[in-house]
């Protein structure tokens, strides 16, 4: 445990199914980075297919010792009620209890999908330090699209993988040159490790390298700050007219939500499907492999091009339920849960 503990590089421990494994493409991800992985596996099947694509990768795969993963488990199917962002979770949380410590949690096992809190989100984007932002990102922008994202810089969050698909769009589809500006608020993120400083410094190289490829004297297709920026944060997601995300993984992811809200164009929504808030929002969102460039890119096209009633019409349902269970009684449904007990 000590060895994976180890805070020199980045880390995760990923929950295997029996067969094909659940979680195998976020641990070929990883590897791929040379991140250590540990695993807690359903299964022999799951835990040696997870261990060669880890290895194939030149990861290091560090297995979970039995006692550790029924501990991890066994601890929290203790609690009365256990909780979690969506349905999946619980269910794959379910499905590891059985195969693990063959049983059943006990447990009441709850879904508490965590949404936004409108009124006091549009209240602090529109102070004037917000307001500023804006006008100097419309100055570049122009009345072009806007393609926004908010992210801290770290691998989980697929900032160069979404910056391959803008790219690829920009190829693939030159009708949206000079058409288009992509705006990403990138949070610094680990900044003490050395993977997440070369990670940071890949995105910076691609989009310098979007911009060499497609920038004219006039236009600007990518604005990439890597900064602790929250008013420019605002600023973006007021003037997006696609919010895009692409996780490799996400418990819920609150972004898509704040974006959905505070922005002033009925945005469409571009989302990894492997986000909990794709439970939530999924019917009206073009979800998105992560790890496919080619379909993401894709679906950044069909985001701009839809139709201004389809727009309006999916993102009236996606402001509902992007506010559906914001903070305050989010957590009073747990408590509820709880004293129900």
């Amino acid at each position: 445990m000590k060895d994976l503990m180890n805070k020199k590089q980045p880390r995760v421990i990923v929950v295997t199914g029996a067969s094909a494994g659940v979680g195998r493409a976020t641990v070929r991800a990883f590897a791929k980075e040379g991140a250590q992985i540990g695993l807690i596996a359903r299964g022999q099947d799951g835990l040696k297919g997870a261990q060669r694509d880890v290895e194939e990768r030149g990861g290091k795969a560090i297995m979970l010792p039995t006692d550790v993963a029924q501990d991890v488990l066994d601890g929290l199917s203790s609690a009365d009620v256990v909780g979690f962002h969506s349905a999946r979770w619980r269910d794959q949380f379910v499905d590891c209890c059985r195969s693990i410590l063959g049983q059943t949690p006990a447990s009441r096992m709850e879904v508490f999908p965590l949404s936004t809190e409108a009124d006091e989100l549009l209240q602090r984007a529109h102070r004037r330090d917000v307001d500023s932002s804006v006008r100097q990102l419309r100055e570049v922008a122009g009345d072009r699209k806007v393609i926004g994202r908010v992210d801290r810089t770290e691998l989980s969050k697929n900032v160069f993988r979404g910056l391959l698909a803008y790219r690829e769009l920009l190829r693939s589809h030159a009708e949206w040159r000079d058409r288009v500006v992509h705006i990403i608020d990138n949070y610094p993120s680990r900044e003490d490790l050395p993977e997440y400083r070369e990670y940071t410094a890949l995105v910076s190289r691609l989009a310098r390298e979007i911009d060499d490829e497609f920038g004219t004297d006039t236009w600007t297709p990518l604005l990439l700050d890597i900064s602790d920026d929250y008013p420019g944060s605002l600023a973006a997601l007021r003037i997006s007219d696609v919010v895009f995300v692409n996780s490799v993984r996400d418990g819920m992811n609150l972004v898509v939500q704040e974006g959905i809200v505070l922005s002033e164009h009925d945005p469409v929504v571009v989302l990894s499907r492997d986000t909990g808030a794709a439970d939530a929002l999924g019917r009206d969102a073009l979800l998105v492999n992560p790890f496919d460039v080619s379909e993401t890119a894709n679906a950044l096209h069909e985001a701009l091009t839809m139709p201004a009633a389809e727009r309006v019409a999916r993102c009236r349902r996606l402001r509902k339920a992007a506010v559906a269970l914001p903070p305050g009684p989010w957590f009073q449904a747990q408590l509820d849960a709880v004293n129900a007990q």
